[in-house]
């Protein structure tokens, strides 16, 4: 399947631009006031460090309505900055990965020599992160940067946190510390080799971009590094109840997406993670790294997300008992049943857990969709012990809690390769 791109007004406007140094590519969905944020600081950082390039900011766009377009366009106008600005809807399957591929098509089209997707949503965005992704990449010393933020503490972060930072740390070897970041940098080999692959009609298109990208880049022998950032915090929403609820369904959404593309990679990538027995550092770039002012950390719901593992135990125990072992099974119905105040999920226990659940992903005979959703009760249970363990905890003793978490992903590898050699229908 063919990879998406901006559809034909934006291929003439970039073509009459013809070529460009750095291109900014930014996806949008229906999110003006956070997109012209990002885009002024975007263009701010542009004027700070590279005023001698030519540069130009690509704005991909799902939304039917072109307020979000105009925004952009708009800010732009007010920055009286002398970059190109492009924003158009794009051609492809709905989601950040389809976004993205149309970005880097473009990018590739001005020849750029170094690409950067930035998250639209990223409140916390500052002029530095242009030069920590980009610098890089323009000096020819990586292929892909990602970014190491100060702190992550939103649903996607922790997600990050509790099953794709220690997952792919353990599966590959390789500490990347936030493989989930929508925000990071490109050369275009590389986004011409990503644009080769075959996997735009899959739900890597979709919300499970990154992890793959950073999958991808890692197994490939493609020069990967990470970037020390600021904090990574998203636009606060109104907090009504119907807001609450459909980010919360855009949760779901995320976590099946990424879920369903770790677990695939376990397949795909087979003779990789077998072979693998220690784990390296990768090069990070600190020199535009910014501080953060405070450490307090808000302690989670826990009576809630206890409240769903419940839920989930009765109307996912059938299926909890074809993906775990007996073992495991048994101490996590044991640990349903704890009260809030004496709840608590081992990270050896939940290692085995993603493993389990990975591997009848991959050779079992039940729906992979319905494995993943089934999970998702007990990423619920994982979540509010984990929430306990950090409570109270400054930056340093919240980092170690999720270092100590990603050892035991490592630890727990033979578990994983003994499961997969030995599981059968």
């Amino acid at each position: 399947m063919y990879p998406p791109i901006l559809r034909p007004k934006a291929q003439r406007q970039l073509k009459s631009i013809e070529r460009a140094d750095l291109v900014i590519g930014l996806p949008s969905y229906n999110n003006p006031q956070q997109a012209a944020h990002v885009t002024h600081v975007a263009l701010k950082g542009l004027r700070q460090y590279y005023p001698h390039l030519r540069t130009v900011l690509v704005n991909a766009d799902a939304g039917l309505k072109a307020t979000t377009r105009q925004a952009i366009i708009a800010q732009a106008s007010r920055n009286g900055h002398n970059s190109h600005i492009v924003s158009s809807r794009y051609e492809g399957m709905f989601g950040q990965g389809s976004a993205c591929a149309a970005l880097l098509d473009a990018a590739l089209a001005l020849d750029a020599k170094a690409i950067i997707i930035l998250d639209s949503y990223s409140h916390g965005i500052t002029p530095n992160w242009i030069a920590g992704l980009a610098h890089l990449i323009l000096e020819d010393k990586a292929d892909l940067v990602l970014p190491r933020y100060r702190r992550w503490l939103s649903a996607d972060g922790i997600l990050n946190d509790l099953i794709a930072y220690p997952l792919l740390r353990a599966l590959y070897g390789k500490s990347i510390r936030h493989p989930m970041a929508s925000d990071f940098a490109l050369s275009p080999q590389l986004a011409t080799a990503i644009l080769d692959e075959d996997v735009w009609g899959t739900a890597v298109a979709k919300l499970g971009f990154s992890p793959w990208l950073v999958s991808y880049g890692v197994v490939a022998g493609w020069r990967v590094a990470q970037s020390a950032l600021g904090e990574k915090v998203v636009a606060p929403e109104t907090a009504s109840r119907a807001q609450n609820k459909k980010v919360a369904v855009q949760f779901q959404r995320c976590f099946q997406d990424t879920t369903s593309v770790l677990f695939g990679l376990l397949a795909q990538t087979k003779s990789c993670w077998q072979a693998i027995d220690t784990v390296h550092s990768i090069p990070t770039l600190t020199h535009f790294a910014s501080e953060v002012s405070s450490d307090d950390i808000e302690l989670e719901d826990t009576v809630r997300l206890l409240d769903n593992l419940a839920l989930g135990w009765i109307e996912y125990r059938r299926l909890w008992q074809t993906a775990l072992a007996p073992d495991n099974l048994t101490h996590i119905e044991a640990l349903a049943s704890l009260p809030p105040d004496r709840f608590h999920f081992p990270a050896d226990l939940w290692a085995k857990t993603i493993y389990d659940f990975a591997t009848v992903f991959n050779k079992g005979e039940i729906d992979p969709n319905q494995i993943v959703d089934s999970l998702y009760p007990l990423y619920q249970g994982r979540k509010a012990a984990f929430s306990q363990e950090v409570a109270g905890l400054a930056f340093v003793g919240r980092e170690g809690t999720v270092a100590a978490q990603a050892v035991e992903f490592e630890e727990t590898r033979p578990y994983l390769k003994k499961r997969w050699q030995s599981y059968r229908l």
